[in-house]
């Protein structure tokens, strides 16, 4: 237990030395803009491309002005804006100043290992990347949609928020407008997203940022009770990582709603996705230190209207998803699908493809990649009213309208011919359509024929509720 002494509160933290640390630390960060937008990890992007960020854009801020005056106390730090008490599980306690780098950053640079910063609710306007390195943080705001980090005018560092201890949780607050990623963490163990929302206001912008949840290379992720709008990527992004659990978030308007890529062991349950270009991906791609992603559980989503514009960086992954797709599996192995409500979208509810160049992917150059995807298993899913207006290619080789579930056909020619371990199973879809469209046959023997692809897999274990 800590003392009461150790409780702190300020509306801004050593102005002075603290600004100029973080000028000369921050001054030399920048986004390269592959994905991950951080120039020191271009070992663990994902599926972003390499457009140069522009850090000194600028759109109008967003929120309410929460500065005020503050009044300088006898220990040489500042009384707190609003008056009120530190909250009594708070260990440092932030409110808006005319200096909210130094005041957010310095609270964070100060805290203890196992701390929880507290933030007041009202605007706090960063030009800055924030960080926090220590282990079992908390950064706290007083409500999601009350505490408002405003990154509009950013013009140093590569993300938002950047995390580098283990065991940091943030909750409970806002962030808008980052030209990079919206909140990142790398190579970090039990990272936690609760009640977060990342935002860009602008519609299908290549200016907004790449992804708004983005850890990669990690262990225990859980992100839940949070949104994403707006990012040209991903919005909810987990990459290279294992032991994870997506639950109860919304994301609209991105171009991919959800995206589980090269990881290994997720749940992904009771998420909303809608108005995205796609609603949820499952990718394994070439190129990255991880490879093999598998097993990721897709259960109780409602992943409806993912008709919006792709606004990808061409060259990307992602900027190859054809507008209107619920679920698209890529070159992922062993992945379940149940229980969703899979519905208005206007290319196909679930299309399970491997990694190919003729549908806009770039070469694999990878002799070790897996390029098919195998072993799948979708089954008790809820389909309405999907692929009525496929978008480019998929009208091409499935036809309009096309079908519920769409499969390309690509099977391995070094696996063992009918392993049934393989083969992509569904059952019990209702009265789901399905295409078999052959892409590898070359479409010369396209098939909705169910018999061959009726089938059951062992179904995956969920992770614990966290």
């Amino acid at each position: 237990m800590k003392s009461p002494g150790h409780r702190r509160f300020s509306s801004f933290v050593r102005a002075g030395a603290t600004g100029l640390a973080l000028s000369l630390s921050l001054g030399a960060c920048g986004g390269d803009d592959k994905g991950d937008t951080d120039a020191t990890s271009d070992s663990t992007v994902g599926t972003q491309g390499s457009d140069a960020t522009d850090a000194t854009m600028s759109t109008e801020p967003t929120g309410t002005d929460g500065a005020t005056d503050t009044d300088t106390d006898t220990d040489g730090g500042t009384a707190p804006t609003t008056g009120d008490d530190v909250p009594a599980d708070c260990d440092a306690f932030v409110s808006p100043s005319d200096d909210d780098v130094a005041a957010l950053q310095g609270a964070l640079i100060d805290a203890a290992d196992g701390d929880t910063v507290c933030m007041a609710a009202g605007t706090f306007s960063l030009n800055t990347e924030i960080s926090i390195s220590v282990n079992n943080l908390t950064l706290r705001g007083a409500a999601r949609d009350q505490t408002i980090l405003d990154f509009s005018a950013q013009d140093l560092g590569a993300n938002g928020i950047k995390i580098s201890g283990d065991g940091v949780t943030v909750k409970s607050f806002t962030v808008k407008e980052t030209p990079g990623d919206g909140i990142r963490g790398d190579d970090v163990a039990d990272i936690t997203f609760d009640d977060v929302s990342v935002e860009w206001a602008a519609k299908e912008s290549l200016e907004s940022g790449a992804y708004g949840f983005y850890p990669v290379g990690s262990t225990g992720v859980v992100i839940r009770n949070s949104r994403v709008i707006g990012a040209r990527d991903a919005g909810i992004y987990v990459g290279q990582s294992t032991n994870i659990l997506v639950e109860d978030n919304e994301a609209y308007d991105n171009v991919a709603g959800i995206e589980i890529e090269n990881s290994t062991g997720a749940t992904v349950r009771r998420n909303h996705t809608y108005n995205n270009t796609a609603g949820i991906l499952i990718f394994n791609l070439p190129g990255l230190p991880v490879q093999d992603g598998k097993h990721t559980l897709c259960y109780e989503n409602i992943v409806e209207n993912n008709n919006g514009n792709n606004f990808g960086i061409p060259g990307t992954s992602v900027a190859a998803v054809p507008p209107g797709v619920g679920f698209m599996i890529l070159a992922a192995d062993e992945n379940e699908l149940r229980d969703n409500i899979i519905r208005g979208n206007r290319t196909t509810g679930v299309i399970v493809v491997s990694y190919n160049e003729a549908i806009g992917l770039e070469p694999a150059d990878d002799p070790n990649f897996d390029q098919y995807a195998e072993g799948n298993y979708i089954h008790d899913n809820s389909f309405e009213d999907n692929g009525a207006m496929p978008a480019s290619p998929v009208d091409g080789v499935a036809g309009a309208p096309a079908a519920d579930i769409l499969f390309d056909g690509c099977l391995d020619p070094d696996a063992m011919a009918m392993d049934p371990a393989l083969v992509n199973c569904l059952w019990q879809n209702g009265d789901a359509d399905y295409l078999n469209f052959d892409l590898c046959g070359g479409l010369a023997n396209k098939s909705t024929d169910l018999e061959p692809v009726t089938c059951q897999h062992q179904t995956l274990p969920e992770l614990p509720a966290g």
